[in-house]
């Protein structure tokens, strides 16, 4: 999952508008779109271009686009109780 946030203000850090960005990546604005805000993965090779051009480290690649996602704790009832089991 990208970190939206982090992108967004690493491109906007850099000097580019993200439709600058997208355009030099070579993406349309709608598939961009999709990626950078999560409905579609970017590619591995655009991973390395964005990095490339925005002076990500491999180090802090994870921190860009594999942000964790740790799910919601299910709560079952017993019953119809608030009871946890």
């Amino acid at each position: 999952m990208t970190n939206t946030n982090k992108l967004k203000g690493r491109i906007v850090e850099k000097g580019y508008t993200l439709a600058r960005f997208s355009d030099i990546l070579g993406l349309s604005r709608p598939a961009f779109r999709k990626k950078i805000n999560n409905a579609a993965d970017f590619r591995s090779s655009e991973i390395e271009r964005i990095c490339a051009l925005l002076d990500i480290s491999r180090i802090d690649i994870a921190d860009y686009f594999f942000a964790a996602y740790v799910p919601k704790k299910e709560t079952y009832t017993k019953g119809g109780s608030n009871e946890r089991i």
